[in-house]
């Protein structure tokens, strides 16, 4: 029997009943029967449960105690290794590249063994989701395999060198798997990293993983495709659920779109601005687009690693501040129009932020969701701006990925001068 973080009652439970995971079981306790598979439960904090996937597709976790009844049904069958016939191309045709970094899209559940298999190769993907070779020839590439909260700037630069090696190679779209916490991060830095890019570079994540019933990976992953073979579309986009239906997928915009809730289907919004378009029985566009141009890119991978992004709050500590002043950038992400407790007993921050702005580029935004910078309006915003710091009407992450590129590939003075140069679409002048 595999030993994960078990307790001894229930590592003596599962030798006595010649349990393994991946077997079919039946748990009965206080009464209650409970059939399904023996799912690996090593992150489960409570090391008395056990995890059992039922028929369902859902997991659920039960408490063992003495009295507890576990049985054996059936045990887990061994998988066969299978010999997977090769994709055949088509000529007619589109060629679509799948990158993937990580996420739940591209894996599903093995229900013989209760475990959790990556399927990269295009015949993997195309066992899962058939209906994707009804659509294009498809490329399929593991760069990486890392939960997005751990993406760092390499990994960016890393995805937009491949992304260019695609596109030199002549496909015609691009889907970047990846995870849906720091999605919106990860497509601002495309954006900005693959100027003029001549084909659609679509990054595609999953809420829900797909050995659940209410999985999203597949309409996501298949919206993305139909959006590349059947549009002229040519930049970078995301594209997730409009809602918590089946019924379609926006394709948002990378720079203006951001992740508003925790797990609905339908976490990624649009922030004061609207969705490129709308995948659904047809395409429908909301907004004007670059169209595409086969081979083109311009590539700027670099990204400056000492940036930093800092949230105020009350009562933040000057040495907090204090902490960036070895960094080359630092976004403030202030309070309404972009303030900063800098008076009333806050004068150390005050000086603390125009040590940091004589030595590094300062910008300011809020953390509102909604709405502009506008540091004229209070004399707070006009007290920082007369010590160097910039007014930066974009959302926080995005201005983090923005200052880190251009200071990566541009430099201190012309970082500047382009911060607030509407280059992707990330600036809105006109509110919604």
């Amino acid at each position: 029997m595999k030993k994960f973080m078990y307790s001894s009652l229930v590592r003596r439970k599962l030798r006595e009943a010649k349990i393994d995971v991946g077997d079919r079981i039946v748990v009965v306790k206080n009464g209650e029967r409970i059939e399904g598979i023996l799912m690996p439960s090593h992150e489960f904090s409570n090391e008395n449960c056990i995890v059992v996937k039922l028929d369902s597709g859902y997991n659920v976790g039960i408490e063992l105690d003495e009295k507890t009844e576990l049985v054996k049904l059936a045990a887990a069958r061994k998988k066969k290794e299978e010999r997977k016939s090769p994709q055949i191309k088509d000529p007619n045709k589109p060629t679509i590249a799948i990158l993937h970094t990580g996420g739940t899209i591209a894996s599903r559940v093995d229900y013989e063994t209760g475990g959790v298999v990556a399927s990269f190769s295009p015949e993997d993907l195309l066992e899962m989701y058939p209906e994707l070779g009804k659509l294009a020839n498809l490329k399929s590439k593991l760069l990486m395999n890392v939960f997005s909260e751990n993406m760092r700037f390499e990994h960016y630069s890393l995805i937009a060198r491949e992304v260019a090696r695609e596109v030199k190679e002549g496909v015609d779209g691009i889907i970047v798997t990846h995870g849906t916490d720091t999605l919106h991060y990860t497509s601002a830095a495309l954006a900005f990293a693959l100027e003029d890019i001549g084909i659609p570079v679509i990054l595609v994540g999953a809420q829900r993983s797909s050995d659940r019933g209410s999985s999203d990976a597949f309409l996501n992953l298949y919206s993305a495709v139909r959006f590349c073979c059947e549009t002229d579309f040519a930049g970078v986009a995301i594209c997730m659920h409009a809602g918590i239906g089946d019924e379609a997928c926006y394709i948002l915009p990378p720079c203006r779109s951001r992740k508003l809730h925790s797990s609905r289907r339908d976490a990624f919004k649009v922030v004061d601005d609207v969705p490129i378009a709308r995948v659904g029985e047809k395409i429908e566009f909301f907004k004007e687009y670059k169209k595409k141009e086969k081979g083109k890119v311009k590539l700027y991978p670099k990204f400056e690693p000492r940036v930093g992004l800092l949230k105020l709050h009350p009562n933040i500590s000057p040495r907090l501040i204090e902490f960036f002043e070895s960094y080359k950038g630092l976004v403030l992400e202030g309070t309404g129009l972009g303030h900063a407790p800098i008076e009333h007993g806050n004068e150390a921050i005050f000086r603390a932020i125009k040590r940091i702005a004589k030595r590094c580029i300062v910008a300011m935004t809020t953390q509102c969701i909604y709405g502009p910078v506008n540091m004229n309006v209070y004399s707070t915003g006009r007290k920082l701006q007369a010590i160097g710091v910039i007014p930066c009407d974009m959302l926080a992450e995005v201005a983090l990925v923005k200052l880190a590129w251009l200071l990566g590939n541009f430099g201190k003075e012309k970082a500047r001068e382009m911060l607030n140069l509407d280059l992707r679409g990330e600036i809105v002048r006109r509110r919604l």
